[in-house]
């Protein structure tokens, strides 16, 4: 049986396109509604089977649905909610699936403010590609992957327990976290390896690229995703990322001054202590 009437998804991209999919394949939803602002893209949705049905109005887009969705850039969500929630029957709920959450969080709770009969929780699944576009969408894209849903003072407790136990319905292993928490502990696991990427693929003379091998491309695969999506993502997690620099600056430092004085000891042991980390994390999830 489903378990909502309708979910609205605002932003039918490759997470919005992903979760629809998600939802219509393990029937959470008896309809699934996208919101778009182009023609071409809702045609997409449609053509791709990531909705049941698509308009550009708002209104008609969340008319009913006790469940929605923002699946946007960042600097659109609190924008969005703000509309969205205008047209949305008392006790319904909106979510996100924004990469960064104190900035997100906080602004969706001013515009909503404390009498709002419309209820906000934060999440972020941790899924994703370096691809953009509903066409990269895919029904499984959530199973077995991190999701963060986030709860502050004002997040009503029902609410949050139905948006974590959606995420769950799609295959998600969830975690509850403050709005702050989230920001730091991405900035080190998802935005500093962007960063990182993004800086390599940068720093390489474009005739080396010639000779580059699996090694570069498999480092620098998530510089190949889209800038302006990113320099989004920074800038809302400004204050964690430069910290998450500082800790990576430190340690590639460490690498750097093993190689200078010549220490094969010294740049093993900072090498293996690197692989040790990654190969637990990695194992662990083969698990």
């Amino acid at each position: 049986m489903a378990k909502f009437k309708k979910i609205t998804i605002i932003g039918v991209g490759l997470i919005g396109g992903s979760i629809g999919l998600a939802i219509r394949k393990k029937k959470i939803a008896t309809e699934v509604m996208g919101v778009f602002r182009h023609r071409s893209t809702m045609n997409k949705a449609l053509k791709y089977g990531a909705v049941d049905k698509g308009t550009m109005d708002m209104k008609e887009g969340v008319k009913d649905a006790r469940f929605v969705i923002l699946a946007t850039p960042v600097h659109s969500i609190p924008v969005l909610a703000a509309e969205a929630s205008r047209f949305m029957k008392k006790d319904s709920i909106i979510t996100d699936a924004g990469s960064t959450k104190e900035w997100i969080v906080g602004e969706v709770e001013k515009v909503l403010g404390s009498t709002s009969c419309v209820f906000f929780v934060g999440s972020h699944p941790m899924a994703g590609s370096e691809h953009t576009g509903v066409r990269f969408a895919k029904g499984n894209l959530f199973e077995d992957s991190p999701c963060i849903v986030t709860k502050t003072a004002r997040t009503d407790r029902k609410a949050i327990a139905k948006v974590a136990s959606f995420w769950k319905s799609l295959g998600g292993k969830v975690s509850i976290m403050s709005p702050v928490e989230h920001d730091r502990t991405v900035s080190l696991v998802s935005h500093l390896p962007h960063v990182v990427a993004f800086g390599l693929a940068g720093a390489v003379p474009g005739r080396e690229m010639a000779v580059a091998a699996e090694g570069f491309k498999d480092t620098t695969r998530v510089a190949s995703s889209d800038p302006e999506l990113w320099a989004d993502i920074f800038l809302t997690n400004k204050k964690a990322i430069l910290k998450a620099g500082l800790m990576f600056e430190r340690y590639y430092r460490d690498i750097l001054k093993a190689i200078s004085k010549g220490d094969y000891r010294r740049t093993v042991r900072v090498l293996a202590n690197a692989k040790s980390k990654r190969d637990r994390y990695i194992h662990g999830k083969e698990k």
